[in-house]
């Protein structure tokens, strides 16, 4: 389907004022929109509660009214977290180096994050970027294509390092969720 910017913006336009859910649709993203930039401008409490009561209503309506769509997103998400961690992917664990590498660079910058959470940052993180390099020398060493889904299954050792550091990146990503929330909730109830 070849088609010009142009064409597309008309396309969705068109979408926009054809129907009664485009045009509402289109109200409320135009709405949140207002009050962000009231919140630039103000940087009100009650601009902040209103946008989170706007976002938070737009997806629990759209839940609503297409409720059978989102349960099968969300089954469909599982399925492939699931099939992730039994049958990882090597464009996913880049992925995974390349948010370690900028969380690193993260907590070395950082002049507020306290220096138990430095500490546990740069030992988990020191860990991925060791599987790193050994699943890298290890494809070197045995001539396996990495980009090549059937031959990541030939080498148990490459196998493990990926699914063991996958662990300790989800454990790690837990954990520094949790960490914030609760220092969110200590300065909010401090």
């Amino acid at each position: 389907m070849e088609m010009t910017v142009i064409d597309k913006l008309t396309m969705i336009f068109k979408y926009i004022i054809s129907s009664f859910m485009g045009i509402e649709l289109f109200l409320l993203s135009l709405l949140l929109f207002l009050f962000t930039i009231l919140n630039i401008k103000k940087n009100n409490k009650i601009v902040k509660i209103i946008s989170i009561i706007i976002c938070v209503g737009f997806l629990i309506g759209l839940m609503i009214a297409y409720r059978s769509y989102a349960m099968e997103s969300i089954d469909s998400l599982i399925r492939l977290l699931l099939s992730y961690l039994y049958f990882p992917s090597m464009v996913v664990y880049f992925f995974i180096i390349l948010t370690t590498t900028v969380a690193f660079i993260c907590t070395i910058l950082s002049t507020k994050m306290a220096k138990s959470k430095k500490v546990i940052n740069c030992i988990v993180l020191s860990f991925l970027y060791f599987c790193f390099m050994a699943i890298i020398s290890l494809s070197t060493k045995n001539h396996i294509d990495l980009s090549v889904v059937n031959e990541l299954y030939k080498n148990d050792t490459i196998l493990a390092f990926i699914q063991i550091s996958n662990i300790v990146f989800f454990l790690w990503v837990e954990y520094t969720s949790l960490y914030y929330f609760y220092k969110f909730l200590g300065e909010k109830f401090d």
